[in-house]
């Protein structure tokens, strides 16, 4: 059985790729990283290839979807280089779900991980026999993140079984039930490298031996630093010198 990651670089999906490799009983494994002009670009070709290497994946594949960036141009998505400017929230603002949905509808990417998986399901028949393509989807974004839900995962399997011929492709989802406080701590278990991935919307660049430096502000680095604490007492995170 082949396992096919959808990897952003970020502590989801690193876990997902960890929990494959340990956990999942494959007998190989990829990587594909999708390019549609977000801000954390700048540096996600470096951090997957680092990961994947650390992973020691068979393929590691860069997928680039021009289209979707012009989709998300024209829907304003703040995670857009040149776009609205990104949400701030607090710490204490992910305890608010009505100002968390309105941040999430300001960095949505139109469609993206049905897009994502319908180019995923495409990939994985050109492998044949049985194929998982393995999300790092959680509980915890898919309070403001429908796509991200178990739902989501179960209609989209029906969807994969009407939808490929070639190979046996299912939708796979092992983080689907944690928060990140719980990701982070099976993150410990696996040994997953978590300094080497990066969860910023807006990263400030990578140190000498390529570890992200996180902007510190961004929703996104704010659930993670949260989780850290919450899990195990400590960040490992490496923030700007502007946000610490």
């Amino acid at each position: 059985m082949l396992g096919v990651i959808l990897l952003s670089g970020g502590l989801d999906s690193s876990v997902a790729l960890w929990w494959a490799k340990k956990r999942g009983g494959y007998d190989e494994l990829h990587t594909l990283t999708f390019l549609y002009g977000s801000r954390e670009e700048r540096i996600v070709r470096q951090v997957c290839e680092k990961i994947s290497s650390l992973a020691g994946v068979k393929k590691t594949i860069f997928i680039d979807l021009p289209w979707l960036r012009t989709f998300s141009q024209m829907s304003g998505s703040a995670l857009i280089e040149g776009k609205s400017a990104l949400p701030e929230p607090k710490m204490y603002d992910l305890k608010n779900v009505r100002k968390l949905r309105e941040t999430a509808r300001s960095v949505w990417i139109p469609a993206r991980n049905l897009c994502f998986i319908a180019v995923a399901s495409a990939y994985a028949e050109t492998l044949g026999g049985e194929v998982d393509i393995i999300t790092g989807f959680n509980r915890e974004e898919a309070e403001t993140f429908p796509d991200n839900s178990l739902a989501f995962v179960e209609k989209m399997n029906a969807v994969l079984a009407m939808s490929t011929l070639k190979a046996r492709v299912n939708l796979k989802a092992p983080l689907i039930s944690m928060g990140k406080k719980e990701i982070c701590l099976l993150a410990g278990d696996l040994n997953v490298p978590v300094e080497f991935s990066n969860s910023c919307y807006n990263p400030k660049g990578l140190t000498d031996d390529g570890k992200p430096v996180h902007c510190g502000t961004c929703e996104s680095c704010v659930r993670r630093k949260r989780a850290f604490l919450e899990s195990i007492g400590s960040d490992p995170t490496i923030y700007s010198s502007s946000t610490v």
